[in-house]
């Protein structure tokens, strides 16, 4: 007979036991299709997801690829855009198609009973899009509105201009078309971004219950053709960011709150204390209770909300603080973010402060194993960020070694506060000189 838990009595709190992360089953297809495969969970589900090796910086015109990935649903050979819509719905299924830095990404979500039936709708959306006149035209049309309302948005202009003193304003990543430009992009400029960036191979990712799917899966992929099978070259510019500690501010319209993004260029993912510097920054700002959390929202009330996070591009990497506040507290942030900063340089962290750090981070580390698809995000992540094969072991390990000496030296060399970039947008009706 069960007995009832002394509900007056605190259950022991143990921490996390080993942590280990399932690697996928690799098939190579005879045109070259890369299968990854994780047979995990127990519902009747899968996900498919396509990884192009192309992406808006490989794109001549980023904006044209970005709309080329939209359109992808609106009509193929076969298929209206009504057609595959109400198809994907009776079967319950789900479609995402997405344009990233250096990949171009369409995921299937669907009932293991219904992706057989699906898959010849996937392979006319991959392969045999007719990207519709009207349809593109509101596409573009909506592209352009949401470009117009970005302006008016102070949380885009201060990461727009945060991005130009971070990589330099001439670099890709800064590319941005204005009105004028986006009512440019034709049909025929969206079937070149889509030529260029799906003419390759992609590497297929299939995550779920699919023991009894996968060969079929892999006989319908192994039967796709493509122009080209060489692997396209990755464009990466290194940054080039702006002279250190530069500040720019730009004022916006019908706003009532500023934004500030602090950014200092740092190590890569390819360094050896990149793991371990995410976790200080972490501590900095990267969980509810953090150090600019603690002061600047809780004892300060400057902010709703305020986040450090470390950004490993292959371009380079970045600390980035990022928040939004009334006009007259810019400065004050400002002003503890970096008293924050040099209080991590300068004095020791408590032991149970260490605690929690490393404990969030175990969290989080650990909801990568919640689900198939979330296990094979890392996978994907992996091959999208350029990170070794052993990338979440490192990280169990730098968790589990990190000490509050290392989080100080991690902060005195690579918290440098006069050398972060600012960028501020605010409201116009506010500014003062």
């Amino acid at each position: 007979m069960a007995t009832e838990p002394d509900r007056t009595v605190q259950p022991p709190i143990s921490g996390f036991s080993h942590l280990e992360i399932p690697n996928p089953t690799l098939t190579i297809l005879p045109n070259g299709i890369e299968v990854y495969a994780i047979d995990a969970g127990d519902q009747p589900i899968n996900r498919i997801t396509l990884s192009y090796g192309s992406g808006l910086m490989e794109a001549a015109n980023p904006d044209a690829l970005k709309l080329a990935t939209q359109l992808l649903r609106e009509g193929t050979a076969s298929y209206s855009g009504n057609d595959i819509s109400q198809t994907l719905d009776y079967h319950g299924a789900w479609l995402k198609s997405d344009a990233l830095t250096h990949n171009t990404t369409v995921s299937l979500w669907s009932l293991n009973k219904s992706t057989t039936l699906l898959l010849p709708l996937l392979r006319e959306i991959l392969q045999q899009p007719t990207f519709p006149e009207k349809e593109f035209a509101t596409l573009r049309d909506k592209h352009k509105a949401r470009y117009m309302l970005s302006l008016k948005n102070v949380t885009y202009v201060a990461s727009q201009i945060d991005k130009e003193l971070t990589f330099g304003a001439g670099h890709p990543m800064c590319r941005v078309l204005n009105e004028h430009e986006i009512d440019a992009i034709t049909t025929n400029d969206v079937r070149q971004a889509y030529n260029a960036a799906f003419r390759n191979p992609p590497k297929l990712f299939v995550a779920g219950e699919i023991g009894g799917l996968l060969p079929e899966i892999e006989q319908f992929f192994s039967d796709l053709k493509f122009s080209s099978a060489t692997t396209p070259a990755i464009k990466i510019m290194p940054m080039e960011p702006s002279p250190a500690g530069t500040v720019t501010t730009a004022d916006v319209d019908t706003e009532h709150q500023a934004a500030i993004v602090m950014s200092l260029p740092t190590i890569d993912r390819s360094h050896p204390d990149y793991i371990a510097l995410r976790l200080a920054v972490m501590a900095l700002g990267g969980y509810f209770g953090s150090r600019l959390m603690s002061n600047i929202r809780e004892d300060k009330g400057y902010t709703y909300g305020i986040e450090a996070n470390l950004y490993g591009y292959r371009e380079g990497g970045l600390i980035s603080i990022a928040t939004n506040t009334a006009p007259q507290y810019v400065e004050a942030v400002i002003a503890e973010v970096k008293h924050e900063m040099l209080r991590l340089c300068d004095e020791p962290m408590p032991a149970d402060e260490l605690a929690v750090v490393k404990n969030n981070a175990m969290t989080s580390l650990a909801a990568t194993l919640d689900t198939p698809f979330s296990i094979m995000d890392h996978h994907i992540s992996h091959f999208h960020t350029g990170t070794p094969a052993n990338y979440f072991d490192q990280q169990v390990k730098a968790i589990n070694s990190l000490t509050v000496n290392e989080i100080q030296r991690l902060a005195r060399q690579y918290f440098r506060c006069d050398e972060i970039l600012t960028s501020i947008a605010r409201p116009a009706a506010q500014s003062t000189d």
